[in-house]
């Protein structure tokens, strides 16, 4: 049996990648195209029709792409595949019933992780209704589903994911891998967890310390691999004391097998953080760590059922800083029930902060979590499966959030966008580092933490200054609003364009560093932009009635402030992308 897995292959996709080599070592033969954005529906499509597969899988993870997922379902179909079309992931699983009822191009929705059902798929293609695990679309066209049995509880049961190219920074190959599934928390807004939670079985599963060195071995001393990216949920353990003495035993097993001089990338929760665990990671070349703080007043932690203190947040950010670290967060400082007074201690955080690279949002809600329910329940929710929204119950939080979101909409979530950029300038700082220290100079230490804190202080004060304004502000004033609105964006994308060049003149120094060149003298960036007053007019200057469709949010945002039409990435996207970036 022919397999074709479509996805994101942004960077390693571990779901395909896990799922090709099951269906290997079953017997079948699986190919891996890559579906990064819908431009590429065309070449996917021709791919299809030339290798001409028994099943097509599409790996629906991100709501944010759920639609380009759908049409490039419907042109498969169009363009004459005629074998089994599944849908899996988080999104797919979720929305399942829905998505066979509104898209007859689509046979199958498996519920949960995806190796054990896509062989099962592969094995019994004739007839799905003793197969546990799917929805699917019966002979008679009705829509039926069989429940699963849980998630594979033996994790170091499943072969290695297939491993071909590698990126490389500074000469290192980077590989992702895993040392565990799901989560131990039930975050309100998490889809994670609502995943998990549908597909039955434990939430939380490790693998054995043995099998995870078997793997970093193999990648170490057969491809070279010296960076190791964890894309675990969370790296730690429930338990502290466990957590410890799982680190230690990996690091003394990776030296037994040689694997030395590494650098590893993984994320956590703060309550996760121990003096003692990290000084065990420092040791064995933790270098970068995505740190979930999520909210710094306590009751948005609340809110959003985050099961830790604003003091446990400061300890491990305390700590963290200590080993001078790549740490990069995000801050749902939105959620529907947030106060003045919680964007007032967010505001404050971000002030004793500037430091570490962060970026903020809003809690989104996604189907079957706490939040979509609590936001049903309480008459609230809008949109459909594709898109839930809603408004905040404070209207001038709500305004706030709106004149941010407009504001900030490129520098958050766009391809360039600079909070994305500010974490990329510290990583490929510390990563130089971590394994190239003779190439710094303090002076080029400098620039990088100097850059950092400038982009957040300029972040911050441009909140403050949002904060200040919302307070005397009639919420209800549409056109003042609107005023507010495209005054800010002008101010941030005007202090953006400045500080992306000083950040792209801080990485053409790190590169001559690593290349022993001597550096640049002047810092400015490697595009040629057109004028500032050309982008902020091209990008604000429009008639009325394009400023109303714009601050509405309907159609802004397909210019970037550095002259590309580039179209931002949703933020559930984005998330993704920033918690997984270099």
């Amino acid at each position: 049996m022919k397999v074709a897995l479509i996805g994101a292959e942004l960077e390693e996709n571990l779901g395909l990648r896990y799922m090709a080599s099951a269906l290997e070592a079953a017997g079948h033969e699986a190919l891996i195209l890559p579906f990064n954005e819908e431009a590429d529906i065309a070449s996917v499509v021709h791919r299809v029709r030339a290798e001409s597969p028994d099943i097509a899988g599409l790996s629906m993870v991100f709501t944010g792409r759920a639609r380009e997922f759908c049409r490039l379902a419907e042109a498969l179909r169009e363009g004459g595949f005629t074998g089994h079309l599944t849908a899996g992931g988080h999104f797919a699983a979720l929305n399942a019933r829905q998505l066979l009822a509104d898209f007859p191009a689509f046979d199958s929705v498996a519920l949960g992780e995806g190796e054990e059902l896509i062989c099962a798929l592969a094995a019994h293609l004739d007839d799905l209704s003793p197969l546990p695990g799917f929805c699917y679309r019966t002979a008679r066209g009705e829509i039926a589903l069989n429940p699963g049995t849980g998630n594979p509880e033996n994790l170091d049961a499943l072969p290695f994911p297939r491993r071909t190219t590698f990126h490389e920074y500074f000469g290192q190959p980077i590989a992702s891998i895993l040392s565990s599934r799901g989560c131990w928390r039930e975050c309100a807004f998490c889809s994670i967890d609502a995943w998990y939670r549908s597909g039955g079985g434990r939430k939380f599963r490790i693998r054995g310390i043995d099998n995870i060195i078997a793997e970093m071995s193999s990648l170490y001393h057969e491809h070279g691999i010296r960076i190791f990216n964890f894309q675990d949920d969370n790296f730690f353990l429930p338990d502290p004391t466990q957590a410890l003495a799982r680190f230690q035993t990996l690091r003394e097993g990776l030296r037994q097998a040689g694997v030395e001089k590494i650098a590893i990338a993984v994320k956590a929760r703060p309550d996760s953080i121990t003096r003692e665990a990290m000084e065990v990671l420092d040791d064995l070349g933790i270098f970068r760590v995505f740190l979930g703080v999520e909210n710094a007043s306590q009751r948005g932690l609340d809110n959003l059922n985050r099961k830790n203190t604003v003091a446990q947040i400061e300890n491990a950010l305390r700590i963290l800083n200590d080993y001078d670290l790549h740490i990069a967060y995000n801050l749902l400082m939105f959620e529907p029930d947030t106060s003045l007074e919680d964007l007032r201690i967010n505001l404050r955080f971000m002030e004793r902060h500037v430091d570490n690279p962060f970026n903020f949002c809003r809690a989104e809600a996604y189907a079957f979590t706490g939040l979509e329910e609590k936001l049903r329940a309480d008459g609230i929710l809008e949109g459909d499966y594709f898109g839930f929204d809603y408004r905040i119950k404070d209207a001038r939080v709500e305004c706030f959030h709106k004149i941010a979101n407009y504001a900030f909409f490129d520098r958050n979530f766009s391809d360039y966008g600079l909070h994305y950029f500010n974490m990329e300038v510290d990583f490929s700082y510390l990563l130089l580092r971590r394994f190239f220290p003779e190439k710094l100079s303090e002076e080029l230490r400098a620039e990088v933490r100097c850059f950092i804190k400038q982009t957040n202080i300029d972040t911050y004060r441009h909140l403050c200054r949002i904060y200040d304004l919302v307070r005397e502000i009639d919420p209800g004033n549409r056109a003042a609003v609107q005023d507010a609105m495209r005054s800010l964006r002008r101010s941030v994308d005007e202090h953006g364009i400045s500080l992306r060049a000083q950040g792209e003149g801080v990485l053409q120094r790190l590169q001559a560093a690593y290349d022993g060149r001597p550096a640049p003298q002047s810092q400015t960036a490697a595009y040629g932009e057109p004028s500032l007053a050309a982008l902020l007019d091209g990008l604000l200057m429009r008639d009325d009635a394009e400023h109303e469709t714009a601050c509405d949010f309907a159609t802004d945002g397909a210019f970037n402030f550095f002259g590309a039409l580039k179209r931002p990435i949703p933020y559930d996207q984005f998330k993704s992308r920033l918690e997984n970036s270099r």
